[in-house]
């Protein structure tokens, strides 16, 4: 893991977590069709490895090119051997970490922490559901049966959750919190939700977002993908679930859950229905707001197409390092060919004279001067003697070796050139992709605008929606105080046992079998179910004066 590749890995996930979460926002209206791209997106950062070990590289040479400390053509080579040196010893120390070891080391780590948690959560979610009862409530065993046609999910209960959620491929497992399980009213609605994550395979597409994560957990765009993704699944499975349950009734039991605060030990590998209350607003507006627009399944094919077509050539390219120019080695110079040595000098004919005394030597006679011609070889007056023609010889060998030199550099010269000519037709290509993709966004940014004028007209609808949503819920509150005074009303009755042997025999007539124990129990249970009622309707008018 260089630097470079790192880089790259950066700005490619960026461009395509970027394009994705623009096209989903300008390009779609509703949350199925936002999240189908959301998806097409996450898969292609997923395919962004392999795509770019599989396709052939185009370099690009935009990162600054490493100018070397010492040219290589002004260090002469040792051919020689190195021995020991004295008072120096070798040590076994392993070397310093180099950069790229660093950060590839960072990147495991990162990768490992995030893929960890996801094999934590998967093996909580096992494990809650092993651990867990299965529910025999007829009121949500009924609701479960009504809404699936095929083999059931399996409906588990565990009382280390806060809130329902579903995990797991088809059939899919159901986990219920004891709070839920108790108020039977929202099984309908609790059940239709959780069966829409599992039909639409929410969960599978919520895992494949965490791998993405685990890949690219060092860039901010791909984080927000993953929580868009959340975001927009919730918002997808509402609608799917509104088909087949009464917008208030869901709601209400939406408002109830988000009313239980969601503690922190819910694993990352499922997403309870009322997790995130930030987007609580925004799903209930949604949900009151009757005016479902037109599904655009060929908008979302030709997004997904376009980002695909976009994301693989550039998975292709490649960040490199520009070439360095060295300045071109000075051209050799032949070696002047060694001197000739003296001749000989001749031996005297004359007869020396008696022994006279000692004189100083006289100094020899200089050689004669070479007279060098123009295809390095000289001459000089007198016969050449062995040693001069091998200094000729080896002059002669040291010219090939230098001709052999600079026909390898000439060679050397020509690769640079093709190279040179191979990276032009790279760049030409890239400069066509980048000419596409300025097309696409221009054309994306067309499309953008009308989605716009679109939402500004949506959100004036949405804004009436509110006032409607506002006083159905101010109404449902009123409702619910009345509920709540019915029931310390009919705890008061209870309490008479006139009353009580009333509502035994109308029982015993209609074929119900009740026990003055029981309505004595009743009564006593009565007054909290009052109290929750009137805490819920307080929390439902707030709800309604904060919309304001």
């Amino acid at each position: 893991m260089t630097w470079a590749l790192l880089l790259s890995l950066l700005v490619k996930s960026s461009l395509i977590a970027g394009a994705g979460l623009a096209c989903s926002r300008l390009l779609a209206q509703r949350p199925v069709d936002r999240v189908d791209i959301l998806r097409g997106v996450t898969c292609l950062l997923l395919a962004l490895p392999v795509i770019m070990a599989v396709l052939p590289s185009l370099k690009l040479a935009l990162l600054p090119a490493a100018e070397p400390l010492v040219s290589p053509q002004t260090l002469p080579l040792w051919q020689g051997e190195v021995g020991p040196v004295a008072g120096v010893e070798i040590s076994g120390a392993l070397p310093w970490p180099t950069p790229a070891l660093i950060v590839g080391l960072i990147w495991l780590a990162g990768v490992a922490a995030v893929a960890g948690r996801l094999v934590l959560g998967l093996n909580t979610l096992d494990r809650w559901t092993q651990e867990g009862r299965p529910v025999k409530c007829p009121a949500w065993r009924t609701a479960l049966d009504t809404q699936t046609t095929g083999q059931p999910p399996r409906l588990i209960a565990n009382d280390r959750l806060s809130g329902p959620l579903s995990w797991g491929a088809a059939p899919g497992v159901i986990l219920v919190d004891p709070t839920s399980l108790a108020e039977r009213q929202a099984a309908p609605a609790i059940l239709a939700h959780e069966l829409a994550h599992l039909r639409r395979k929410d969960w599978v597409f919520l895992v494949l977002s965490r791998l993405s994560l685990a890949l690219f957990w060092f860039n901010p765009l791909v984080w927000a993908l993953h929580l868009d993704l959340v975001a927009r699944s919730e918002e997808a499975a509402d609608a799917d679930a509104l088909t087949t349950v009464d917008r208030q009734v869901y709601a209400r039991a939406l408002v109830r859950l988000a009313a239980h605060p969601v503690p922190r030990s819910i694993p990352c590998a499922a997403s309870p229905m009322a997790a995130d209350a930030r987007t609580l607003k925004t799903r209930i507006a949604c949900i009151m707001s009757n005016t479902p627009s037109r599904r655009r399944p060929l908008t979302v094919a030709l997004t997904v197409a376009a980002l695909a077509a976009v994301a693989t050539p550039l998975a292709a390219l490649e960040l490199s390092r520009q070439d360095w120019a060295s300045p071109p080695p000075p051209p050799e110079a032949p070696e002047p060919p060694p001197a000739p040595p003296e001749p000989p000098t001749p031996p005297s004919m004359v007869v020396a004279p008696p022994p006279a005394p000692p004189a100083p030597p006289a100094p020899p006679a200089p050689p004669a001067p070479p007279v060098f011609s123009s295809s390095y070889t000289y001459t000089y007056r007198g016969a050449p003697s062995p040693e001069a023609e091998r200094a000729a010889a080896d002059a002669r060998a040291q010219a090939d070796q230098a001709r052999a030199r600079a026909d390898e550099a000439r060679r050397g010269a020509d690769q640079a050139r093709t190279r040179a000519d191979e990276s032009r037709a790279r760049a030409e290509i890239a400069r066509l992709a980048g000419a596409q993709a300025r097309a696409n966004a221009a054309q994306a940014r067309v499309e953008g605008e009308k989605a716009r004028r679109m939402g500004e007209q949506a959100r004036l609808q949405a804004a009436g929606a509110r006032v409607d949503a506002r006083r159905q819920m101010a109404q449902g509150a009123e409702q619910m105080r009345k509920g709540a005074q019915d029931l310390r009303a009919e705890a008061v009755r209870l309490r008479d046992p006139a009353y009580r042997a009333r509502q035994i025999a109308e029982n015993r007539a209609r074929g119900n079998r009740v026990t003055d124990a029981e309505l004595v129990a009743l009564s006593a249970s009565l007054p909290a179910d009052a109290d929750r009622m009137e805490r819920d309707a307080d929390r439902m008018a707030r709800d309604a004066r904060r919309q304001d």
